[in-house]
């Protein structure tokens, strides 16, 4: 019926207050505080009916008898369907607007019930009755007021319901004091309502809080559940209280191994012993017990698949601290990239000028704590790279560069340097080395750089080199040894293609 459905519509309305509005789970939950508590329900109950049970007694009157029965069956009805509710709760969602909608009928038929019975025993001549009455009618209206304040039209009607008749009564009554009722039953009704409005303004409040906070608490949950770091909270005692299921990933363990509660090294060991066994675990939990002694840095934990892990430590001034872990393999990875590009040749591979000038200050230094300056330099310098860039492009020009430094590799023995300095100049740099044994492999380089090279395209090219040879003296600064090699291959360049030459006052000296 559309009457009946607008009046119970109007009547559980939850208006919006004047600082806000009231959500959809708002409502759903001021809705819900009907079945919450049924206990203030049933002392209501047996003291409407406690009532009606004496005003039986004392009057002897057939209404009082109907008053009992009625007032019994309301409440086993209220109860019942609030029972039903809480019941269906609890084995999935139910909203509880239709079960509200059940509930509000008897409800105000048990108020208006309560309060026609109230008018009775003030229209009898019993004056205990009428006082005990109206004594428990105020209680009870005090009680819903409270109770039902989440909905406060309904909480307003049943207040209503339950104080006309004992107006009514007021004014009926035979004895003419009786109207004194009036003024201040008049007064309690706009009392509690403005209890059961402002108790609804504080409800609607703390449950929007409430629902904005447990909205946060969702996106922070899924925001540490989905990062894309391992997070995890330790307290002062260094135990684990907190920590995500990424952390549990990057160890490559299920989110069943989270081990709260335990000291972090025994937590970290725990997730690496999933997947790479016990001597993986113990070397997690001492490198883990050491870091959190020193209290300062990162923490690199190289896996056994190859992967690498950083541990940071954020102190909190309560003394617990934020651990975040990361997989920065891919970002060592390009660090090394970065690092190799930054001291080495992009074309053929080979170190380039910095790294050269890095060792070559390092040799020297050691030679000088040695006392051994038997260090040489080379300088080389192709013969004939211009023809082959001119004649077959700069294309084969790089080829060709590529093929000459592989060359110098294999020429080479182990612990030897050779660098390209740039353009087609290249420099190598030999430890304890001696004039002969010098211009042995100098003549080895001359006699591999100058065999044909055989280009893509199917052309073959052919050039030479040129070299300069300087050895280093005791404390001799770098940048002067540099020129002393650069002479010395100036020299090799004046006497023809495909010769080497040794400084001038080395090769007097050696």
């Amino acid at each position: 019926m559309p009457g009946k459905t607008f009046i119970l519509d109007s009547i559980l309305a939850t208006p919006a207050p004047h600082n806000g509005d009231v959500t959809v789970a708002v409502r759903s939950s001021l809705l819900s505080t009907l079945f919450e508590n049924i206990r203030p329900l049933v002392m209501s109950g047996g003291a409407s009916g406690f009532i009606a049970l004496v005003a039986a007694i004392r009057l002897h009157q057939t209404w009082a008898e109907l008053w009992l029965v009625a007032d019994i069956g309301l409440l086993l009805t209220r109860l019942g369907i609030a029972r039903a509710y809480i019941v269906r709760s609890r084995t999935g969602a139910v909203h509880p607007g239709p079960w509200a909608v059940r509930y509000v009928p008897p409800s105000l038929l048990a108020c208006l019930l309560f309060g026609l019975g109230t008018m009775g025993c003030i229209l009898s001549h019993d004056g205990e009755l009428a006082a005990l009455a109206v004594m428990v009618t105020a209680g009870i209206l005090g009680g819903i007021a409270s109770r039902n304040a989440a909905l406060p039209r309904l909480a307003i009607a049943q207040i209503c319901l339950g104080a006309i008749p004992i107006g009514l009564a007021g004014l009926l009554a035979s004895r003419s004091a009786m109207w004194i009722l009036v003024p201040p039953l008049c007064l309690y009704v706009a009392a509690m309502t403005s209890v059961v409005r402002r108790h609804y303004a504080m409800l609607v409040a703390l449950m929007t809080a409430e629902q904005r906070h447990a909205e946060l608490g969702a996106q922070f949950d899924a925001a540490l559940a989905y990062m894309p770091h391992g997070l995890c909270t330790i307290d002062s005692a260094a135990k684990v209280i907190i920590a995500n299921r990424r952390t549990a990933e990057l160890f490559g363990a299920p989110v069943e191994m989270l081990k709260l509660n335990v000291p972090l090294p025994e937590f970290i060991g725990q997730l690496g012993l999933a997947k790479y066994g016990e001597t993986l675990r113990k070397q997690l939990v001492e490198r883990c017990t050491t870091w959190l002694l020193e209290k300062h840095g990162p923490l690199d934990l190289n896996l056994n698949d190859g992967r690498q892990l950083e541990m940071t430590r954020n102190p909190v001034p309560d003394g617990s601290a934020v651990i975040i872990i990361e997989d920065v393999t891919q970002r060592r990875t390009a660090e090394a990239r970065i690092l190799q590009w930054a001291r080495h040749d992009v074309l053929t591979g080979l170190p380039n000028r910095r790294y050269l000038r890095e060792q070559l200050e390092w040799k020297l230094s050691r030679c000088a704590d040695d006392h051994d300056p038997a260090l040489a330099v080379m300088y080389l310098d192709l013969d004939s790279f211009k023809q082959v860039n001119d004649g077959f492009g700069h294309a084969a020009g790089d080829e060709v560069l590529k093929m000459v430094g592989e060359r110098l590799r294999r020429t080479l023995r182990q612990g030897e340097l050779v660098a390209r300095l740039g353009g087609d100049e290249f420099a190598i740099v030999l430890e304890s080395s001696t004039t002969s044994s010098t211009a042995a492999l100098a003549q080895r380089i001359i006699q591999q750089l100058s065999e044909p090279y055989a280009l893509s395209a199917g052309a073959t090219v052919k050039i030479g080199v040129s070299i300069g040879i300087a050895f280093a003296t005791e404390h001799e600064p770098l940048e002067l040894l540099k020129k002393r090699a650069d002479a010395a291959l100036y020299d090799a360049k004046k006497a023809g293609k495909g010769v080497f030459r040794f400084w001038a006052m080395d090769a007097v000296a050696k």
